[in-house]
């Protein structure tokens, strides 16, 4: 990401190191990503040590050093999720991306993520599109919205 971006994030938070988490979370949302060269940056501007930024930023699973898709998929795979067919739901997603949980499409458009809950216990499966959550899901419901959302997305 561009130096000129973070620093306007940083200032945003007037240099407060205990924004560090709400830096992150914009920076990322900037760039769908934390890459090393972000994280030292941040860490320079706000004078802490690099190792405490990147261990924030791998601590907390909304926080990724890896490159993520344009639409991030995440898959619920708590414990209701998983009885009432997640698992199933799942494989389709990875079928038609073409991508293992943790991947990215070769087009950066899609990454696809298990989590282990969206909150919709009673009314699963669910999967969550960036911040719009489908539930009472199966392979077809499942294929029918990620065919809606890939149309979209061009």
């Amino acid at each position: 990401m561009d130096k000129e971006k973070i620093e306007k994030i940083v200032n945003k938070h007037r240099n407060e190191k205990s924004a560090i988490l709400a830096i992150l979370h914009e920076v990322q949302a900037e760039d769908n990503q934390l890459n090393a060269e972000s994280l030292r940056y941040i860490a320079l501007l706000l004078g802490v040590p690099y190792a405490n930024v990147y261990g924030l930023a791998t601590f907390y699973s909304a926080i990724s050093t890896d490159k993520k898709g344009k639409t991030l998929v995440r898959a619920c795979d708590g414990i209701s999720c998983h009885i009432n067919g997640g698992e199933e739901v799942i494989e389709a997603l990875k079928s038609k991306l073409n991508i293992e949980v943790g991947q990215t499409t070769w087009d950066e458009a899609f990454g696809l993520e298990k989590v282990r809950c969206l909150g919709l216990c009673s009314i699963s499966p669910n999967v969550s599109f960036n911040d719009k959550t489908y539930s009472n899901l199966d392979k077809e419901k499942i294929l029918e919205i990620l065919q809606k959302v890939m149309g979209d997305s061009k």
